[in-house]
């Protein structure tokens, strides 16, 4: 009987090497792993209001964009022959006043000859040229409280 029993242990042991108590998870185990899986979803958490942010953010500024051109579109448009309206843009140093869309009253706009992004002229940049006429389009202080500048386009005849 005692062979029988010796002779079935061994053979457990070729068939199971760790016994049922080593084979099963302690309760660290599973709280550490609890607690990696729980640092994960809290990382993507936090981080999807930062995308969503971001993107209202992009289509702004393509908003912005679009009536950047529009308004340089109009400008040209109303030039004279002798260019005397972009003339008179391209001379400001300071921008003009702040007029609010009408049909998009989140933006607004302004003019200046100087950069309001970048207001010191480097030679080596020509993004930042002073005597250059630009439309500036900003957030309207009736959306954001304040004028944010969120987009400055250059432009000429």
């Amino acid at each position: 009987m005692k062979n029988k029993i010796v002779h079935y242990l061994s053979l457990c042991k070729k068939n199971f090497p760790c016994s049922s108590r080593n084979r099963a998870y302690s309760l660290l185990e599973v709280l550490v792993s609890v607690a990696i899986l729980l640092a994960g979803i809290i990382s993507i958490i936090n981080f999807f209001p930062l995308g969503l942010q971001a993107q209202h953010r992009a289509g702004d500024v393509s908003t912005a964009a679009f009536l950047a051109q529009q308004k340089a579109e109009e400008i040209r448009r109303d030039n004279d022959r002798f260019n005397r309206l972009i003339t008179a843009i391209r001379s400001l140093r300071n921008p003009t006043q702040v007029i609010t869309f009408p049909n998009n009253n989140r933006f607004a706009y302004c003019f200046c000859g100087t950069s309001i992004i970048d207001p010191r002229d480097d030679p080596d940049d020509p993004r930042d040229d002073h005597n250059v006429p630009r439309v500036i389009i900003l957030y309207s202080l009736e959306y954001k409280g304040k004028n944010e500048v969120l987009y400055e386009m250059r432009f000429d005849q």
